[in-house]
């Protein structure tokens, strides 16, 4: 980008790096996938903890893709009151919505963080694997932490740039 801020390019390679991440992740359930279901059918072999694996993978896709949706605010969104909504309420909106999924997030990754506390203490791993739960817990409860300060972030750029549209 040519004349951006300095946060700017950070926040830009954040989010690049979180949907890299995400992509990586997801290739690796699909190596799994494919090994698991071709072991099945041709080799009578299924790839042992295949669900297991999976299940975590699927969980660090949906972590790692937080920052990255969030940043370029491509949620799942209901446009259907857009078009008669004043233009004047379009930033009370945006503040609104980013505050609150500010606190989501800030909620989440706290309550996440303790949860990993529990889990590492009373050593709960998985049931066929033996993976300590512990880290895939701690690794939402920073990507929600990261989500909440990029929603922290659009809320101090409404409230310090009520003109100008956000990135």
């Amino acid at each position: 980008m040519i004349n951006s801020s300095p946060l700017q390019r950070w926040r830009d390679r954040l989010t690049g790096f979180s949907g890299l991440v995400a992509g990586v992740f997801l290739l690796l359930m699909m190596l799994v996938t494919v090994v698991d279901v071709t072991g099945r059918y041709f080799l009578n072999a299924p790839l042992p903890g295949a669900f297991e694996m999976t299940q975590f993978l699927m969980a660090a896709i949906v972590y790692s893709g937080l920052p990255n949706v969030s940043q370029r605010e491509s949620h799942i969104t209901i446009d259907l009151l857009d078009s008669v909504t004043p233009d004047r309420l379009i930033t009370l909106r945006d503040l609104a919505v980013n505050a609150l999924c500010c606190s989501a997030f800030a909620v989440l990754s706290w309550r996440l963080w303790v949860l990993a506390g529990e889990a590492a203490e009373w050593g709960d791993t998985t049931q066929y694997l033996g993976w300590p739960l512990s880290p895939i817990i701690r690794f939402g409860a920073t990507l929600c932490a990261v989500t909440a300060v990029i929603h922290l972030g659009k809320v101090l750029g409404i409230l310090c740039l009520p003109n100008r549209s956000q990135p």
